[in-house]
């Protein structure tokens, strides 16, 4: 008579070890989906820091566009005779 006590226990070892790759395999494919979602979220930031810094120098142009015309108008349409420091460079 064949001994079969020895079949199961190497299907179990075999579906525990099969188990533990697809746990493994699932933990890989987890933490990849972590990364993406990590650098997917760092090249959102950096468009909105772009956006930002962008629009901060828009305003600040605007700014020195409006503290120019408001210097001619003080000076009759002429240019001031000091000029601001950020304009003679």
């Amino acid at each position: 008579m064949p001994d079969f006590s020895r079949r199961p226990r190497a299907m179990i070892s075999s579906m525990a070890a099969r188990d533990d790759t697809t746990t493994t395999h699932y933990e890989e494919i987890r933490g990849e989906a972590a990364i993406r979602n990590r650098l997917s979220a760092m090249a959102a930031e950096e468009r909105e820091m772009e956006r930002a810094m962008r629009a901060f120098e828009e305003d600040a142009d605007q700014a020195k566009r409006y503290i120019e015309a408001e210097w001619r108008r003080e000076n009759w349409g002429h240019p001031p005779e000091r000029r601001p420091a950020w304009a003679s460079s």
